[in-house]
């Protein structure tokens, strides 16, 4: 007897020869009728038996519109187009082609109805085809036109009887592969029957599997949430990094702007040689230092794809020509020859971005100034005729070139082919990397070539539209008679502001009408009727990103009204969510004239665009885009009294008296000092009580303030508080006394700066 564990073993071979002897006795009817389904089915998809009915349709529809061209043309031969004519024409002959020599079109071939279409189509084509042969003289010919129009009308009935022959024979077909697949079918039943007789042995087996796979998935899913929480906290750093970048930038600007200043003053007084040597270089450091900045926030604003070109009529020429004489110093101080040169037929006026096609220029240049010790440099600005539009710049250098590994790599961020270069020559290994990118925002790419010790060669293709020349500069005030008044909504909870923004717009010839929150301005668009709505973004109520949101759902005209936002924000996430909610324009705070007219005309709110503030002059030049932030003029501090280059921007603070008389800017400094309900005094309190909510609100009410009226100590703690009120951080006790000095040091700087000048003005204290 055998062991029963060699029993067990030959049952368990039993009962797999079992199951596979059913799965053979199931599966092979099955698969020889599915084989017989495929090959059906291929037969049909092959010789494309539908075809013959849309071929024979198309043919008679193509007849039809070649029908309606010769009608046409015999109605209105002055308007009939030759060309048309022969094309459709063309294509109807087209369809003759295809509908012979389409498979399977034995199915008809053998019909009296096609025998008789091929007929009067041979027919038909050798009577036309010399009249076609010349469509302007067919035109020009009535009883030409007359014969082929007669000709086609008593082809038509032939063609449509033939688009009902092939409907039939293709009807004939497919009523037999359909009963094919019927028999088919019926086996089908059979042996699924039988087949799902054997699966049931099965089910143990995928209950078992399917509830592993519910473990699975659990898992999956518990990972799943984990994964979704990473990237959330990935795309809140990625967030806190652009307000980072942002505050940086502001914070860094702000000093860089004193001590460029200061080394520009120390290089007119009387400086020893050693001292000046000083001077030049803490001057080159601080001037390289702001260009690494301008770098990172480039890469960062490109790297969030908020970096827009903001595009205008540029004079080519003139924009290379500017950067070839800026470069001149640098590549006489090494001894280089550099020349720029312009082709004879290159487009004077294009439609360009002149701040990021200077930028282009000056990393090129740079780049080639600073790797040629000796030789020279070209730069050729020709048309590119592979690229619509496309103009091609060159920069060529007799350099120490590259080998193919740099090449390979040169546009990698922070790259340079090796750290001696790096700490000899200098740089960040970001300025390849922003061109090639504004590059090909600019719809082309940079190219380069080179070999060491041979020099290299960089392309840029850019693809700048034509552009006709802007009007002729102005640089004279306009009288605002001669422009249009605009009627404006501002919306604006901060008395101060207001107060100015009244003035401003005044003198400007608008007239305002102002409210304190976006549901007030709801109301006022719903019964009356403006140009623009001025929005401040921060205010109670309604902020300007929900107010803009309602107003473009309102009914009626006011929902395409323009908007202008007003804000102090600089983070680039703040730019496109406004753009998402239907702002139109921006403006920054403290809102100067020539921003606002700016915006205003951008709108195509102003008439004629170049119109501006009576008293102020406002320059532009033509072909030149706005510079960019880090090329705007710095604005110096007054040397006169330390306290006042401190805490007072003298400059703002001016332009503010050049336009507020005495009862007004005494209101507005009482607005802001007076206790108790002086803006000061009320963050002092909200502090004292430690309500962040409040807190945060009168701060960012100082710093407008503050940033308007140029109380740069005052705008710099408001600035602080509000970004602390805004987070978790703890409110600290030094706050309320560094309140206290910067007020007292800004009415000290006031004092001062009104006992230097000639006009008196009321007392700050």
């Amino acid at each position: 007897m055998w062991p029963s564990t060699n029993l067990a073993q030959w049952e368990r071979r039993h009962w797999a020869l079992v199951i596979l002897a059913l799965l053979a006795v199931t599966l092979t009817p099955l698969g020889w009728i599915q084989w017989r389904q495929v090959r059906l089915l291929d037969n049909v998809a092959s010789n494309q038996v539908d075809s013959i009915m849309w071929q024979a349709y198309q043919l008679e529809r193509e007849l039809s519109r070649l029908d309606d061209a010769v009608h046409s043309a015999e109605v209105e031969p002055e308007a009939a187009d030759a060309d048309n004519l022969a094309e459709r024409y063309e294509i109807f002959l087209s369809r003759i082609d295809l509908l012979t020599k389409i498979p399977r079109h034995d199915l008809i071939e053998g019909t009296s109805t096609y025998a008789d279409a091929r007929q009067r189509l041979t027919d038909f084509t050798t009577m036309v085809e010399p009249l076609f042969a010349d469509p302007h003289a067919l035109l020009k010919d009535p009883e030409a036109l007359a014969r082929v129009d007669n000709a086609i009308d008593s082809l038509l009935p032939v063609l449509a009887e033939l688009t009902r022959d092939a409907n039939r024979a293709v009807a004939r077909f497919v009523d037999e592969r359909n009963a094919q697949l019927q028999q088919q079918s019926y086996l089908l039943i059979g042996l699924a029957t039988v087949q799902a007789l054997g699966l049931l042995a099965f089910v143990a087996l995928l209950v078992r599997h399917i509830r592993k796979q519910q473990r699975q998935y659990a898992r999956l899913k518990k990972l799943s949430r984990e994964l979704t929480e990473a990237r959330d906290q990935a795309e809140a750093a990625n967030r806190g990094k652009s307000v980072f970048l942002a505050n940086m930038s502001h914070e860094i600007r702000t000093p860089f702007q004193g001590l460029l200043g200061m080394l520009n003053l120390l290089g007119d007084a009387q400086l020893t040689s050693q001292q000046r040597d000083y001077l030049q270089t803490a001057r080159d450091s601080a001037e390289h230092l702001l260009g690494v900045l301008n770098d990172i926030l480039d890469v960062s604003t490109m790297e969030s794809g908020t970096l827009k070109l903001s595009a205008a009529p540029v004079h080519l020429p003139t924009v290379v020509q500017e950067v070839n004489d800026l470069m001149q110093v640098a590549a006489r101080d090494k001894g280089l020859d550099l020349n720029a040169h312009c082709a004879p037929d290159l487009p004077a006026w294009v439609q360009a971005d002149a701040t990021r096609l200077r930028q282009i220029l000056f990393n090129l240049i740079g780049n080639a100034i600073k790797f040629t010790p000796q030789g020279h440099i070209m730069v050729e600005v020709a048309r590119a005729p592979r690229l619509p539009d496309g103009v091609a710049i060159t920069v060529r250098d007799t350099g120490m070139g590259m080998d193919r590994e740099t090449l390979e790599r040169l546009f990698t961020r922070f790259y340079q082919a090796d750290n001696s270069l790096r700490r000899r020559i200098g740089g960040t290994g970001l300025g390849l990397e922003i061109s090639r990118n504004l590059a090909r925002m600019m719809g082309g790419d940079i190219q380069v070539s080179s070999q060491q010790g041979m020099g290299s060669v960089f392309t840029v293709t850019l693809s700048l539209p034509l552009a006709e020349a802007p009007p002729e500069s102005a640089t004279a005030p306009i009288d605002p008679s001669h422009s249009r008044r605009l009627r404006l909504l501002v919306a604006e909870d901060h008395p101060i502001n207001l107060k100015y923004m009244s003035i401003l717009l005044e003198k400007m010839g608008h007239e305002a009408t102002f409210c304190e929150n976006g549901q007030e301005a709801l109301q006022l668009l719903a019964r009356e009727t403006f140009d623009a709505v001025l929005l401040d973004y921060h205010m109670p109520v309604l902020d300007g990103m929900a107010t803009t949101e309602a107003i473009r759902q309102m009914d009626g005209p006011a929902s395409q009204i323009k908007v202008i936002l007003v804000t102090a924000d600089v983070v680039n996430d703040t730019r496109k969510r406004a753009l998402e909610v239907g702002v139109n324009e921006f403006t920054s705070k403290p809102l100067q004239a020539q921003d606002l007219e700016a915006a205003l005309a951008r709108c195509g709110l102003l008439d004629p665009p170049e119109q501006s503030v009576p008293g102020l002059v406002v320059q532009r030049v033509s072909g030149h885009s706005p510079l960019s932030s880090y090329e705007l003029p710095m604005r110096l501090p007054d040397p006169a009294s330390s306290l006042i280059g401190t805490v007072l921007d003298t400059e703002s603070y001016t332009e503010v008296l050049s336009m507020m008389p005495d009862d007004s800017l005494h209101e507005m400094l009482d607005t802001l000092f007076a206790p108790p309900e002086g803006t000061v005094h009320k963050l002092l309190q909200a502090l004292a009580d430690k309500d962040r909510e409040v807190a945060g609100h009168e701060a960012h009410q100082l710093k407008g303030t503050s940033l308007l009226l140029g109380f740069k100590a005052l705008a710099t703690i408001a600035a602080r508080i509000e970004l602390l009120a805004k987070g978790s951080d703890p409110l600290t006790a030094d706050l309320p006394e560094q309140v206290l000095r910067d007020m007292d040091r800004t009415q000290q700087a006031l004092q001062q700066f009104e006992s230097q000048g000639t006009t008196a003005r009321p007392s700050t204290t």
